[in-house]
C-alpha cells in the first residue's frame, strides 16, 4: 500500500528568488495525467490560488489524474476549491475509482448549494454539506472500506467534528481524479492545494500566513501588503478571508488576526 502524500501546491519552480519573477513556471507534472481544459497558472494570469504560488483552473472536461494509490481500502483527500463560475445544475469536482479505467466508488458534486458526497456506487451512502459559492471552500473526506466516512466543508479535520458521515460501501480506490470530472461545459472552476492520506487527517490551511511560517505575525503582514500593492507574490496563504482576491480586506484580517481583534 502506497502511503505517500499527494499535493498540489501546483508546483511552482522559482530561480533563486521568494517573489514571483519571470522565472515563475507552474506545471501539473506531478500528476499522472492531465485533460485538456486543465490550465495551471499564477495570479498574474488571472488563476488565484490558496497556497503557494500557483493554482489550477478547470473549464470543459478539465481535470487531473493521480494513479499513485494503489488499492487503498482507506483513503483522505482535502482540497480547496473555489466554485462561483460553476453556474447551475450538479457538477462532480472530485472522483475515486477501483481501477484506472474508471469503475467509480465514490464523488463529490457541487450543486450551486451543497457538496454532496456519495458513495452509493461503492453499495453506499450519500450525504450533503452546506457550500459557500463566493469564497474557496475547504473540502476534505475520508473513505473507508466496510466503514462509516467522514466529510468536512470549511472545517478543519485535525481539530473539528466532522461536518457529517456516510456509509462508504466497500471496494479499494486506484485512481483519483479532480476537476471537472464530468465536465461543466462553458464554466468554470478554480482548485488547489490538494493532499492525499492513508490514515492521519489532513486538515486545514492558515489563511493569512502569507509566509508559511505557521504563525500569523508581522511578516505575514509585510507578505499581504506587498503583494496587494506591488503585486510580489507571498508564498503561503495571503488570502486571508479566501475571496479569491488580494486586496485591503486581506490586510485587515490578517492584521486583526496579529493583533487578535
Amino acid at each position: 500500500m502506497k502511503t505517500a502524500t499527494r499535493l498540489l501546491t501546483i508546483a511552482a519552480l522559482l530561480a533563486g528568488t521568494f517573489f514571483v519573477s519571470s522565472t515563475l513556471a507552474c506545471s501539473s507534472a506531478a500528476w499522472s495525467a492531465t485533460a485538456a481544459g486543465a490550465t495551471v497558472g499564477d495570479p498574474t494570469g488571472s488563476v488565484p490560488r490558496v497556497n503557494g504560488f500557483c493554482g489550477l483552473e478547470v473549464t470543459g472536461t478539465g481535470h487531473v489524474v493521480d494513479n499513485s494509490p494503489t488499492d487503498e481500502a482507506t483513503f483522505i483527500g482535502r482540497f480547496y476549491v473555489f466554485p462561483k463560475l460553476l453556474g447551475a445544475g450538479t457538477h462532480e469536482v472530485f472522483a475515486a475509482y477501483s481501477d484506472e479505467s474508471g469503475t467509480k466508488l465514490f464523488s463529490i458534486t457541487y450543486d450551486g448549494t451543497n457538496f454532496n458526497f456519495d458513495a452509493t456506487a461503492a453499495t453506499g451512502g450519500s450525504t450533503s454539506v452546506a457550500a459557500d459559492p463566493t469564497h474557496w471552500n475547504l473540502v476534505e473526506f475520508k473513505w473507508e472500506s466496510g466503514a462509516q466516512g467522514s466529510a468536512w466543508v470549511n472545517a478543519d479535520a485535525l481539530t473539528d467534528p466532522a461536518s457529517s458521515t456516510f456509509d462508504s460501501g466497500t471496494g479499494s480506490v486506484d485512481q483519483v481524479r479532480l476537476g471537472a470530472v464530468a465536465g461543466i461545459d462553458a464554466n468554470q472552476a478554480w482548485f488547489d492545494d490538494y493532499e492525499s492520506h492513508r490514515s492521519q487527517a489532513v486538515g486545514a490551511l492558515l489563511a493569512g500566513d502569507g509566509n508559511s511560517d505557521g504563525n500569523i505575525n508581522s511578516g505575514d503582514v509585510d507578505m499581504v501588503v506587498n503583494e496587494f500593492l506591488f503585486s510580489s507574490l507571498a508564498g503561503g496563504v495571503p488570502d486571508c478571508n479566501l475571496d479569491g482576491n488580494i486586496d485591503s480586506g486581506d490586510v485587515d484580517c490578517v492584521v486583526k488576526i496579529f493583533l487578535g481583534l
